[in-house]
C-alpha cells in the first residue's frame, strides 16, 4: 500500500480503535457540513431572488423620482443650491442588525425614519408648485428606503456566496482526501495484524511439528536394553552411535532444512515426507 495515501501509524489494536473513532467523527462532521452547505444554498437562492425583485423596483422608483425632480425644475427653476444650503438633521437613518444564517454571521440594514427631525424645507415651494415638491420628497424618500434594502440584500448575497464556497471546499476536502486516507490506514492496520497472526500460527505449527519429530526418538531410547549390562562404557558407546545416526539422518534428509530468524527461533522450512496433516493439528 502506498504510504503517501495513508497516515503514518503503527499497526495495533489501539491505533485501530483511534482510526475508527476518527472516522466516526469525520463522517458526522461531513454530514453536518453537507447540511450546512445545502441550507446556505437555499438561503442564498432566496436572497438572490429578493435582490433581483428589489433591483427592478429600485430602478422604477429612481426613474419616477427623477421625473418628479425634472417637473420641479420646470416649475420652480433650479433649486439645488437652496437644498444644499439648508441641509439639517437626517430624517432617515440606517440601523445595523446582526443575523446568523446557518452559522454565518451577516448584517441586515434596517431603515429608521425620524419624524422628530427638523425639516428645513417644509415650506419650500408654497409660492408655486408646492404639491410637486411634496411628491418629489416622498418619491426620493421611498427610493432611499429601497436602496438601503438593496444594499442589505447585496451584502448578504456576497457573504452567503463566500460561506457556500468555503463549506463546499471543506466538504470536498473531507470526501476526497481525509476519508480515503482514513480508510486506507484502517485497511493497512488490518492487513498487518492479519499477517502477524498468520506468522504466529505458522511459528506455533512449526514448534508442534518439531516436538512430534522428537517423540519417536525418545521412545526408542527409553525402550532400548543394554546387552552388556549397565556398564558406563556400553552406555557411552551407544550414545555416541545414536548421536552419529541422528547427524546422518539430519544431513541425509533432502526435504528438511533449518533457518534462524531475527528473534532467534528455530524454524524448519520444509516438512519430512512421512508427516500427516493430523500430526500438525493442535
Amino acid at each position: 500500500m502506498n504510504s503517501e495515501n495513508r497516515y503514518p501509524v503503527t499497526a495495533s489494536l489501539f491505533m485501530l480503535r483511534e482510526i475508527k473513532n476518527r472516522q466516526e467523527k469525520v463522517s458526522r462532521g461531513y454530514q453536518l457540513l453537507k447540511k450546512k452547505a445545502e441550507a446556505l444554498r437555499i438561503r442564498g437562492r432566496q436572497a438572490a431572488a429578493e435582490l433581483a425583485t428589489t433591483q427592478a423596483i429600485l430602478g422604477h422608483a429612481l426613474r419616477e423620482a427623477y421625473i418628479s425632480l425634472a417637473a420641479i425644475k420646470f416649475t420652480n427653476g433650479e433649486s439645488n443650491a437652496l437644498v444644499l444650503e439648508n441641509v439639517g438633521e437626517a430624517q432617515i437613518r440606517v440601523q445595523r442588525v446582526p443575523e446568523n444564517i446557518s452559522g454565518v454571521a451577516t448584517v441586515s440594514l434596517q431603515v429608521l425614519e425620524d419624524t422628530t427631525a427638523n425639516d428645513s424645507l417644509r415650506y419650500a415651494g408654497l409660492g408655486a408648485g408646492g404639491h410637486r415638491t411634496t411628491e418629489t420628497k416622498k418619491a426620493f424618500r421611498e427610493a432611499i428606503k429601497i436602496l438601503i434594502r438593496f444594499a442589505s440584500l447585496r451584502s448578504n448575497c456576497v457573504l452567503l456566496d463566500e460561506a457556500i464556497k468555503s463549506a463546499l471546499r471543506k466538504v470536498n476536502g473531507i470526501e476526497k482526501v481525509i476519508m480515503p486516507k482514513l480508510r486506507n490506514t484502517e485497511n493497512y492496520i488490518l492487513m498487518e495484524m492479519d499477517e502477524r497472526e498468520r506468522e504466529e500460527f505458522h511459528r506455533l505449527k512449526m514448534v508442534k511439528a518439531k516436538k512430534n519429530l522428537g517423540q519417536p526418538l525418545l521412545k526408542s531410547k527409553s525402550n532400548r536394553k543394554f546387552p552388556f549390562g549397565d556398564s558406563d562404557k556400553a552406555k557411552s558407546s551407544l550414545e555416541s552411535i545414536d548421536n552419529h545416526l541422528e547427524s546422518l539422518e539430519i544431513c541425509s534428509c533432502p526435504t528438511l532444512s533449518t533457518t534462524t530468524v531475527s528473534a532467534g527461533d528455530f524454524k524448519p522450512v520444509c516438512y519430512p515426507h512421512n508427516w500427516d496433516d493430523e500430526d500438525l493439528l493442535f
